[in-house]
């Protein structure tokens, strides 16, 4: 009977601890989701965004309406949001209010105004206006100059969306671009990158990237922009940033600037740490792309002997190299095969010899023979 009596408070125990044990999962699952619902609503908060923002679809009646009210200056501010939301759903919203006189005359109005949520609310209508790509050139010289006027202000959330309206403008239409750089946006930008940090240097620098490149721009701007980006590098840099440093070594004339010990070993300690040091085990691809297509740039330049012995001298060189040439991302694996055939035929007889010095060859050709396999299964066949 004891023993029964035992065996029925060890059950009752049990089933007291199951209890509470579901009771507490319960309430840690009760304040995650309070956790949740805090932390969107301060975000939206911070976007101004609204549950109202997506309750329901604008409709083409709307959106004119929206027009009309916009084109006489008699918005509220939840039609302001209703405008930038129909200028987003759908490309034919913003292709008619392009086309109705006055509109796109009246919202850059608000740029000029004394109302800073009016003129946060107008930037975001110009953001998803320009995101369309629908008359960008007209977008560009209507409202270029007050979007470098905000760049150089104190306002960071107007200066951020301005950099984001220019980035739109400059992947969307390649014509508005020369109206951009004649209003001297580069100056303004590169200084506002230099200068801030977090989202609004990431804004920043990614206008700087759309705008500079495949374009021809003077020396001197192209030496300042390069010896700025070099400053700004860190082992965990913003990905625009190192974005904007690949299209500069697409220039042989800056290679003087670039190829150089310091900057070829950051390149590598990036490399290194995306691969083998931080704690998430898969490498952040859109940051070693850059990278790797810098190294590459170098490696085939003006400068190529002293980079390739620069790279191979390196100690993490080959494990980095191993990594690549090994990875599942296709595109970077090829990257990477750019960089290695780089180094490999490089004429010079000392970057031949060290290679073979080093063993690099015995090291790395299995791998890059597979790589090439998987690239192309019948090219070594």
């Amino acid at each position: 009977k004891l023993i029964l009596l035992d065996s029925l408070l060890q059950e009752n125990v049990f089933i007291m601890d199951t209890g509470v044990k579901e009771i507490v999962q319960r309430a840690h699952s009760k304040n995650d989701e309070i956790r949740k619902t805090k932390r969107l609503e301060s975000q939206s908060s911070k976007r101004n965004l609204n549950k109202s923002d997506f309750k329901h679809e604008i409709s083409e009646k709307e959106a004119k309406t929206l027009s009309n009210l916009c084109k006489s200056g008699k918005l509220t501010t939840d039609q302001f949001r209703e405008l930038s939301q129909a200028l987003s759903c759908k490309p034919e919203f913003s292709a008619d209010f392009m086309n109705s006189d006055g509109c796109l005359h009246s919202l850059i109005g608000y740029l000029s105004g004394q109302d800073p949520p009016r003129q946060v609310l107008a930037l975001q209508c110009l953001v998803n206006l320009s995101g369309q790509g629908y008359r960008c050139p007209i977008i560009a010289r209507s409202a270029g100059a007050y979007l470098i006027t905000l760049i150089s202000g104190t306002n960071q959330t107007l200066a951020e969306f301005s950099c984001n309206t220019m980035s739109n403008l400059a992947m969307q239409d390649r014509q508005s671009v020369p109206i951009l750089l004649n209003l001297e946006a580069v100056p303004t930008i590169l200084n506002l990158a230099q200068t801030s940090s977090g989202s609004l240097q990431e804004a920043a620098l990614q206008a700087l990237y759309q705008l500079i490149k495949a374009e021809s721009l003077t020396y001197e701007v192209l030496r300042q922009m390069t010896t700025a980006s070099m400053r700004m590098l860190s082992v965990k840099p913003p990905i625009h940033l190192v974005w904007l440093l690949y299209s500069l070594s697409s220039n042989q004339t800056l290679h003087n600037f670039l190829a150089n010990r310091s900057f070829l070993h950051q390149c590598v300690d990036i490399a290194t740490y995306e691969i083998f040091q931080k704690c998430d085990s898969r490498p952040l691809v859109k940051l070693l792309t850059p990278v790797v297509r810098i190294l590459a740039n170098l490696s085939a330049g003006p400068d190529s002997v002293s980079v390739c012995l620069c790279l191979v001298r390196h100690p993490d060189f080959p494990a980095i190299l191993t990594a690549l040439l090994s990875t599942n991302y296709l595109h970077l694996c090829r990257e990477s095969l750019w960089l290695f055939g780089n180094i490999v035929n490089n004429e010079s007889v000392t970057v031949q010899e060290e290679f073979v010095n080093l063993d690099l060859m015995d090291k790395l050709e299995t791998h890059a023979v597979h790589a090439v396999g998987r690239l192309d299964p019948y090219a070594l066949a």
